[in-house]
C-alpha cells in the first residue's frame, strides 16, 4: 500500500504532470493570441478598406449568388433559421447551459459563459451605432431596424457556437464526438449569417465582420480567465462533503443523447 501511495505521488510525477499543465498554458495562450491578433486586423481591414465602399464585390457577388434561390419556401425556412439568433432562443439556451456548468461543478466555465455573452452583446449595441452602416435595400421581410454592421444575430449564433465549440473541447474525451459536434456548431453558425444575408437584411461583410468580432472577442475572453485561473482553468471544482466520483462530463451527456435520438430514429 505505500509503495503504491510512492509510487502514485512521487517528484517524478508531479514534476512530469506539472510540466505537461505549464506547457498546455502556454500552447493555448498562443493560440488564443494568434488567433485575437488575426482577427483584429482582418476585421480592421474590413471596416477600413472594404465596407467604406458603396458597391464592394464581397457584398454584390454574395446578393447575386443567392438571388437564383429566392423563392417563398426558402424565405420561410430562412426566417426559421434566423429565430436561432434571436434573444428569444439564446437567452433561454444560455440559461440553461449556465445552469448546467455550475450544477456540474464548472463553475469557472459558467463565469467564462457568462462574461462573453453579456460582454458580446454590450459590444454589438456599441459598435452599430458607431459604424452606423445603412441596411440593404429591399428586404425580403418586415421588422428589421437599426443600423446594419455588425450583423446582431450572426453575432449571436456565432458566439453561441463558439462557447459550445469550446466547452466540448474542453470536457469532452471523444474526438470524433468532438469533430462531430464541431462540425455541426459552426453549420449552426455559418446558417444563420447564411439566412440574414439571404432576407437582404444584411450584407455579406456585416456577417464576416460579427464572425471576426466573435473570434477576436472570445479569444481575448479566454485569455483574461487563462490568466485569472492560470492552471486551475480547466479543472473541475470538487463539491463540498462530496464522497463520490463527479458527474460526467459534458461529452459524456452530448454522446448519451446522440445515442438516445440516433435510436428512436
Amino acid at each position: 500500500m505505500e509503495k503504491h501511495i510512492r509510487t502514485r505521488f512521487s517528484p517524478e510525477k508531479v514534476l512530469k504532470n506539472s510540466t505537461n499543465t505549464v506547457r498546455e498554458f502556454g500552447m493555448e495562450l498562443l493560440y488564443m493570441s494568434i488567433l485575437l491578433a488575426s482577427s483584429l486586423l482582418l476585421f480592421f481591414f474590413l471596416v477600413h478598406s472594404v465596407i467604406p465602399e458603396q458597391r464592394n464585390m464581397i457584398d454584390q457577388g454574395a446578393f447575386l449568388f443567392l438571388k437564383p434561390l429566392i423563392s417563398k419556401d426558402h424565405t420561410w425556412y430562412a426566417q426559421v433559421v434566423t429565430f436561432f439568433g434571436t434573444g428569444t432562443f439564446l437567452i433561454p439556451s444560455y440559461v440553461f447551459i449556465v445552469f448546467y456548468l455550475i450544477r456540474n461543478n464548472y463553475k469557472k466555465y459558467g463565469m467564462l459563459v457568462s462574461a462573453t455573452v453579456i460582454s458580446s452583446l454590450l459590444l454589438g449595441w456599441i459598435l452599430k451605432p458607431l459604424f452606423h452602416r445603412a441596411r440593404p435595400p429591399y428586404p425580403l421581410v418586415t421588422g428589421a431596424g437599426g443600423y446594419s454592421f455588425p450583423s446582431g444575430h450572426a453575432l449571436g449564433g456565432f458566439i453561441f457556437s463558439g462557447v459550445l465549440l469550446y466547452l466540448v473541447w474542453n470536457t469532452c474525451k471523444n474526438i470524433y464526438l468532438k469533430w462531430c459536434s464541431s462540425l455541426c456548431f459552426l453549420l449552426f453558425g455559418l446558417m444563420i449569417g447564411l439566412s440574414r444575408i439571404y432576407l437582404h437584411v444584411h450584407y455579406a461583410t456585416d456577417v464576416m465582420g460579427s464572425l471576426l468580432l466573435t473570434l477576436a472577442w472570445f479569444s481575448f475572453i479566454c485569455i483574461v480567465f487563462r490568466f485569472i485561473y492560470k492552471h486551475e482553468m480547466h479543472e473541475r471544482e470538487l463539491p463540498e462533503h462530496a464522497s463520490g466520483p463527479l458527474p460526467e462530463d459534458l461529452g459524456h451527456y452530448i454522446n448519451k443523447g446522440l445515442k438516445t435520438f440516433s435510436g428512436r430514429l
